[in-house]
């Protein structure tokens, strides 16, 4: 994800075009294929094996390789082996940046020491932030808010990777008490804490989120666009509760819903989080135990 978030860097301060960027992406992602892709190329996953593991992602937040492995699929040592070959997500983006003569290593280096500084970021975020393991980003951007509300912009995070664009990153989270929307679907959990969760943007970028999650053949209008969303939200939500329930946390979910005239969420307190799927920004926002209005 850090490639993304970088590569977007890169464009606000003038260093890369955005044509620069799409043909950047098309060659490195020539070069780096998913687990399971990899696994069904190498012959140790059949294609249908590969299908399982990508649908149970839906029901539990854990790594295609770790779902592989808890099924007997595959070893431990075969998932290494995997990894190695896919390579990190930032060095091969760095290297298609250099081979299509964009910009020196040195010019990234500047732009990257110029980005730390910016965030007020240590060698240690940076080093951490160039894995693109999306823990370590959860835990750079959100590190101030409280454990719950951090392990749901987790699950937030690698689900929609997962399940809705692996090229998906975040913009800069802020704070807000009034959300603008033209369309949102929504979801309250209640119990030990009181969460909500959304998603809403404009019409293109709320298609394009729901047909990566849901399919095409299921989406053909702004109605079907939200509904797949709310169903979104609703796995989103239930890995969180239960993965509470095993710290003896009490959450259950309402029935998610949408809006389809547009409106503003009113609250005390809003963690908003820009997320760019498919090229379209949506928003997602979240509150813990806040009162709100829509």
């Amino acid at each position: 994800m850090f490639d993304r978030i970088f590569a977007n860097y890169l464009v606000e301060t003038g260093k890369l075009s955005e044509q620069n960027v799409e043909v950047i992406f098309s060659t490195k992602e020539e070069r780096r294929a998913r687990l399971g892709v990899i696994a069904v190329s190498e012959k140790i996953l059949t294609p249908e094996q590969a299908e399982e593991i990508n649908q149970l992602q839906a029901v539990y937040d854990k790594r295609f390789g770790d779902i592989a492995v808890d099924n007997g699929y595959l070893t431990p040592e075969q998932v290494d082996r995997l990894l190695a070959l896919q390579g990190n997500d930032f060095l091969t983006f760095v290297q298609a940046i250099i081979d299509h003569g964009c910009l020196t290593i040195d010019e990234i280096n500047a732009s990257l020491d110029a980005y730390q500084k910016e965030n007020s970021f240590t060698l240690g975020d940076m080093e951490n932030l160039k894995s693109c393991a999306i823990e370590s980003i959860v835990s750079i951007f959100f590190y101030k808010h409280p454990a719950v509300l951090v392990d749901l912009c987790g699950i937030l995070l690698r689900t929609i990777y997962r399940l809705v664009d692996y090229r998906v990153y975040i913009k800069k989270p802020y704070m807000a008490t009034e959300v603008p929307y033209t369309y949102i679907s929504i979801q309250e959990l209640f119990g030990d804490h009181a969460i909500l969760t959304s998603i809403s943007g404009e019409g293109v970028a709320i298609k394009q989120a729901a047909i990566g999650f849901a399919g095409a053949e299921y989406i053909n209008n702004e109605e079907d666009s939200l509904d797949a969303l709310c169903e979104l939200i609703n796995c989103i939500n239930g890995m969180l509760a239960t993965r509470k329930s095993h710290e003896n946390m009490n959450l259950d979910m309402k029935v998610p819903e949408y809006h389809l005239e547009a409106g503003v969420l009113k609250g005390t307190s809003f963690l908003c989080i820009p997320v760019v799927v498919f090229n379209a920004e949506i928003t997602i926002t979240l509150s813990l135990d806040s009162e709100f209005s829509i």
